[in-house]
């Protein structure tokens, strides 16, 4: 009886102490042209604070967020490859010690093209169970090689432009963005577009395979600088360096022709400017921060940050973007 006392006792002391907290949760599914998805990343920002909570959804499609204080929220899914998701839902609300549902089905876009996401979704939910450690090379380096599914920034902060960049990125939004250089089978010198991408890690050198044009990037790890009076190329150079478990990559020597997608299509000037840093948290994951700078057209610096996820079952598959005229009308050819 005294045992049974005892157990009652935490039971209900547990009890009053999550209803003194004031929390409760929300939960639900997550789903996509009727497919579970899963690491989706799922926000809720409180309408009275704008505190924003965060969770992903698990391998079964399921998410749960937790803790959240009562009131009322409004739940966001950022976009899932290059467009799919963005699910928003206003004024749900949360009591206590209540959990309440929300099923989430994502709406489909960005389908039949180049880039489309249920290809980019077919791979993050085949990818999503790799777990274990980071693996390391004989020398103790991170070993960054493998096939990666890029991915884009969940939380992109607006760039600060200096007004004649601004005027262009209007005139470009304006116009549809029709004379992107990516229409002609031109690069984008920014590795972000949620493709697959290879990396091939050797002492002295880092080489990134992809399926966009030029199809490779070389990183040079051997101590090199920069050269004082490089002509400046759609790449750039680019010489790199480790901080401890960090591979941070230096990229000068822009000219000014490409449009910094970062899913804005930004002008930018042969002052750009960027710094990546890349870090493989596991076996499965590669966290990438991306900083640009560019005194001729951004008022400030500004950043991008994504996680990759390894696919290691997939090839880089050979793409001849000209002979792949899907979309004459925006490349000008009638």
């Amino acid at each position: 009886m005294r045992q049974l006392a005892v157990t009652l006792a935490v039971i209900v002391l547990g009890s009053n102490g999550f209803a003194q907290t004031g929390t409760g949760s929300i939960t639900g599914l997550i789903t996509y042209a009727d497919a579970l998805v899963a690491g989706a990343t799922v926000q809720a920002k409180q309408q009275s604070t704008g505190r924003i909570f965060s969770t992903t959804s698990a391998k079964s499609g399921a998410y749960t967020l937790n803790g959240l204080p009562e009131g009322t929220y409004d739940i966001q899914v950022p976009a899932i490859g290059i467009s799919t998701g963005r699910f928003m839902r206003q004024n749900v609300a949360v009591e206590r010690a209540t959990a309440t549902r929300l099923d989430i089905a994502l709406p489909r876009q960005n389908q039949g093209v180049i880039g489309d996401d249920n290809a980019y979704l077919a791979l993050h939910n085949k990818y999503a169970n790799i777990t274990g450690p980071a693996p390391r090379l004989p020398n103790g380096r991170p070993d960054l090689s493998g096939v990666w599914n890029r991915a884009l920034d969940q939380n992109p902060a607006p760039p600060s432009l200096q007004p004649w960049a601004a005027d262009e990125l209007k005139a470009r939004q304006a116009n549809a963005f029709r004379d992107a250089p990516v229409s002609f089978c031109l690069p984008d010198p920014t590795p972000t577009a949620p493709f697959l991408q290879r990396i091939v890690q050797t002492p002295t050198m880092i080489v990134a395979l992809f399926e966009e044009e030029p199809h490779y990037r070389q990183v040079f790890v051997d101590g090199r600088a920069h050269p004082a009076d490089a002509d400046p190329t759609w790449m750039g150079h680019s010489v790199g360096h480790w901080e401890e478990d960090t591979l941070v990559v230096d990229t000068v020597g822009f000219n000014d022709k490409s449009w910094v997608v970062f899913g804005v299509n930004l002008p930018h000037t042969e002052m750009l400017h960027m710094i990546e840093r890349y870090r493989r948290i596991d076996r499965g994951h590669l966290a990438v921060d991306i900083k640009l700078e560019d005194a001729g057209a951004f008022t400030q610096p500004f950043e991008r940050h994504s996680i990759w996820e390894l696919a290691p079952g997939e090839e880089i598959l050979e793409s001849i973007c000209t002979e792949n005229n899907k979309f004459p009308e925006y490349a000008g050819i009638k």
